[in-house]
């Protein structure tokens, strides 16, 4: 970090401009109390997220949420909405907007959602900020107390000698914002009503803002617009909250950056499954707002509103239940005895007083959602069913062992309640400034409008061609390429070909989407030129039949290789060629609860020993430690490779072992090397006890498995969905084995897709300028980030592309994790007939684990088979000569 004397316009500032270390300041206060806190930053070049740090207060955290406070950056449409050639409205492109911006120190990713207080004794004391995630700039910080926001009632009092504004009526489109908290904010598209602006009964229109995008609390999109003259105006916004149902979501409202009137803090649209006018007080009695001459900004934030209490409390009650439900288990295990007396409310102090108090808690705020939403029943009645089940465990504590799945699926009912609720989905077509005697018009069409347009789209269904994104064309220097997954992440690939591959390669692509089907289209003669995410057994399996182009006898492949892990290829590569570039590449880490390891005393393991010794203890408080395991079934086998479907690989791999001989011909899954690897992988299971079938996730956030070893994209799952253990829990790299040289080797597998030229495209050249531009650094890099503009930190993309990925918005302790774990991967080789090792593999465990037969046995016996299998298949395919 270091000063600056001037930046955009702030004299003598911080510029924060890496992420890591930490910045103290002294500050004198001159009373004891609770006080607000703010600053003023300014967003610096950085990977695109939000702003995170963490607060300490004279060397200490002041409360759980100072861990991670977020700091959103700013973000702008550049382009407006265009149009493709097939006359389909295209979302602008989104940039950042670096501004100066004043922030209270709010809780955006719990329930709390109002700026923290921090208690101060008088006199001197030192702030420290540490540095989480995305540089920035701070000019001050402000210690304060804020002022209390008047009632309309109290505004409203000055308004009697302000000037009247008759026949005034300004609309402004709302998917036509001027700035937004977040990139994923970005226009959608409604062809429910004809009445919706603009619409068109078979293209795409983006006509709307919102949905399920602009969902989180703290998210927010402003507007400019222009009034005549001076006067008192109304505000009035055509929406739709179709999403939660029987609920209301909440917007909090802001006039030039200010709060108008205390009623503006939360304006509730209640549930409808049609368009509505929602004016801000009533239709009756609207609540006006002065209005200068000109230009003005007006912004809409999500907020919890009057939820957020109810959902503060029933997220501290839900993190008390989990502790109280990790306390039974470990007395009890995850399967108790139910002919065992275990004496619970003797072992563990106040129980009974513990589940009254708790079921009291959770009754109450059933209670007060109830009076909050209006109905009885419904959402609420989850919380009471819970109450009465706590109140009936402190009636009768003997019967808690017998009901522990019942207590377990409880606590997931509650955390994924709190997910649902904390959302706040809202859809806008426009927004309308008028004066109070303006006429309103309809948000819906009439009845009569609806069926004319049912009946046109019906017909237009017939002949418009939804496959094909974007423009299609025809000619000699046009290549065809698939993609799977959603149309967003196609529109994305489509936007970025239309932008930076056809205008510097004069080489135009038709896009389509598609979710299967490649071999029957190669089959028929109908197949694309480029595939661009396949699964791992697949190029092999077609190139063994003549139906890949081997990249490597392109002239430059060698330079485009050194994109990648030094074995990523390794799937991909048959017979001396190479036939698909890597895409996607995930690989296992190690999550761990680090409040229950910090409790229990506990290291992370570094070394398989070290997990003997974690496995031990936390069984000895009846926690378990997941490990990956996937059932397979011959149709997966084929297509999913070996990498990653269980430990196996990754224990070879750290035992020095190798699947196939160098030439490929045999496994050697008899050697002394795999055998040792298989017991070890077995006796996780046969001696330890871990289970082979369970949901990471759920358990992970009970904390009944407080360790685990997954693929990395779990990360994104965690982040997301399980708000209640945020700032509980960090991953890290898998344990390994100490070499004789003193280096710790934490070999793994790892799983991915890539990207294929058909043997029978044309233009061959054409098709592999294509490869090398999609897997490049820049495009690998815009579309990972586009990609979490588009759905949020759920859709992290797992790229292939060592540099893309280190530009990908994790932050400093995550990156050197994953790039510490990533050095040791090493591909598993894809063979003709690879498929019966996967299926053999599983055989042979599932023969040790059911049928208890000896590890070396039965791997030795399968081995067999395999080799029988890939000898058949060598003769098949003539391969190998």
């Amino acid at each position: 970090m270091k000063k600056l004397d001037n930046l955009a316009g702030q004299k003598d500032v911080l510029a924060w401009e890496k992420e890591g270390g930490f910045v103290e300041w002294k500050v004198n206060i001159p009373e004891s109390g609770l006080y607000n806190m703010a600053m003023l930053y300014y967003q610096l070049p950085g990977k695109g997220l939000g702003i995170e740090l963490s607060v300490l207060i004279d060397g200490k955290l002041p409360f759980n949420e100072a861990q991670k406070i977020t700091f959103p950056r700013i973000w702008k449409d550049v382009t407006g909405i265009r149009k493709d050639k097939r006359d389909n409205d295209l979302r602008p492109k989104t940039q950042e907007y670096p501004m100066w911006q004043e922030a209270d120190f709010i809780d955006t990713e719990g329930f709390y959602n109002k700026p923290f207080s921090f208690y101060f004794e008088k006199g001197e004391h030192i702030i420290r900020f540490v540095s989480i995630r995305e540089p920035f700039a701070i000019k001050y910080i402000k210690i304060y107390n804020k002022e209390e926001i008047p009632t309309y009632a109290e505004v409203s009092k000055n308004y009697t000698n302000l000037p009247a504004t008759k026949n005034v009526l300004i609309k402004f489109q709302a998917e036509r914002p001027y700035l937004k908290s977040d990139p994923i904010l970005y226009p959608m598209y409604d062809r429910t009503d004809p009445a919706t602006e603009p619409y068109h009964v078979s293209k795409i229109r983006l006509n709307t803002i919102g949905q399920w995008n602009w969902k989180y609390p703290g998210m927010w999109v402003s507007w400019k617009f222009e009034v005549p003259e001076d006067g008192l105006y109304k505000i009035v916004i055509k929406s739709r909250q179709n999403f939660q149902r029987g609920m209301s979501t909440h917007r909090k409202l802001y006039i030039d950056g200010k709060v108008p009137f205390k009623e503006a803090e939360d304006i509730e649209f209640p549930y409808s499954i049609r368009w509505y006018m929602k004016t801000v007080g009533n239709k009756d009695k609207p609540y006006l707002v002065y209005l200068t001459k000109g230009e003005h900004e007006l912004k809409l934030e999500a907020t919890l509103g009057e939820l957020s209490p109810i959902l503060t409390e029933v997220e501290e009650i839900t993190v008390q239940l989990n502790n109280l439900f990790r306390k039974i288990i470990m007395i009890t295990g995850r399967d108790p005895d139910l002919y065992r007396d275990y004496n619970l409310d003797e072992q563990i102090p106040d129980l009974t007083d513990t589940l009254n108090n708790l079921s009291k808690a959770l009754l109450k705020q059933a209670q007060d959602f109830e009076r909050y939403t209006g109905q009885k029943g419904g959402e609420a009645e989850l919380l009471k069913r819970v109450a009465e089940q706590l109140r009936s465990m402190a009636r009768e504590p003997d019967t808690i062992p017998a009901r522990i799945n019942n207590l377990r699926d409880s606590l997931s009912g509650l955390s994924s309640w709190l997910v649902y609720r904390k959302e706040q989905p809202l859809e806008i077509d426009y927004i309308l400034i008028a004066s109070p005697d303006s006429k309103i018009p309809s948000p819906t069409a009439s009845l009569g409008t609806k069926i004319v347009n049912s009946i046109k789209a019906f017909l237009y269904s017939f002949v418009e061609d939804y496959t094909n994104v974007g423009e299609v064309y025809q000619g000699q220097r046009v290549i065809k390429v698939w993609v799977s997954g959603g149309r967003d992440q196609a529109q994305i690939i489509r936007d970025m070909i239309n932008d930076s591959f056809t205008p510097s390669t004069n080489i135009k692509v038709n896009v389509s989407l598609v979710q299967a089907g490649l071999i029957e289209a190669i089959l028929a003669g109908k197949g694309p030129d480029v595939v661009l995410a396949v699964s791992r057994g697949q190029p092999v399996n077609l190139a063994a039949r003549g139906a890949l182009v081997d990249l490597s006898k392109f002239k430059d492949f060698n330079e485009v290789k050194k994109r990648f892990n030094p074995t990523a290829l390794v799937p991909y590569t048959y017979n001396g060629g190479v036939y698909a570039l890597p895409v996607t590449q995930d690989f296992y880490m190690m999550f761990y609860r680090k409040d229950i390891f910090e409790e229990l005393n506990i290291k992370p393991p570094q070394t398989w020993d070290e997990m003997y010794a974690v496995i031990a203890k936390l069984q000895r408080y009846n926690l378990e430690v997941g490990l990956p395991y996937q059932r397979i079934d011959a149709l997966e086998a084929i297509d999913a490779g070996l990498g990653a479907r269980n430990l196996f690989p990754t224990l070879l791999l750290q035992h020095g072992g190798s699947f196939y001989n160098k030439d490929k011909t045999r496994s050697l899954l008899d050697s002394p090397q795999a055998v040792a690897a298989f017991k070890q992988w077995t006796d996780f299971y046969t001696k330890y006890g871990l289970d082979l079938i369970y949901d990471f996730y759920n358990r992970f956030r009970t904390g009944e498995m407080p360790l685990g070893i997954a693929p990395y994209t779990t990360y994104n799952l965690l982040a997301t969905a399980a708000p209640e253990i945020r700032n509980q829990w960090a991953m890290v790299p898998i344990p390994g084995v100490i070499k004789p040289n003193g280096e710790l080797d934490r070999s793994t597998g790892a799983s991915g897709t890539g990207c294929i030229i058909l043997k029978k495209a044309k233009n061959k050249e054409a098709c592999w300028e294509f490869l090398k531009w999609w897997t490049s650094d820049e495009v690998q890099t815009q579309f990972g980030k586009e990609l979490e503009m588009l759905m949020g930190t759920a859709a992290r993309y797992n790229t292939a592309n060592v540099n893309a990925f280190q530009r990908l918005p994790w932050n400093k302790e995550e990156m050197k994790n994953l790039m510490e774990q990533w050095k040791y991967v090493k591909e598993i080789e894809e063979i003709p007939g690879s498929y019966y090792v996967t299926r053999s593999i599983d055989s042979a465990f599932s023969a040790v684990i059911y049928d208890g037969m000896n590890p070396r046995e039965s791997l030795w016996r399968y081995t067999k088979d395999i080799n029988d299998e890939l000898e058949r298949k060598r003769k098949e395919l003539s391969v190998y000569k």
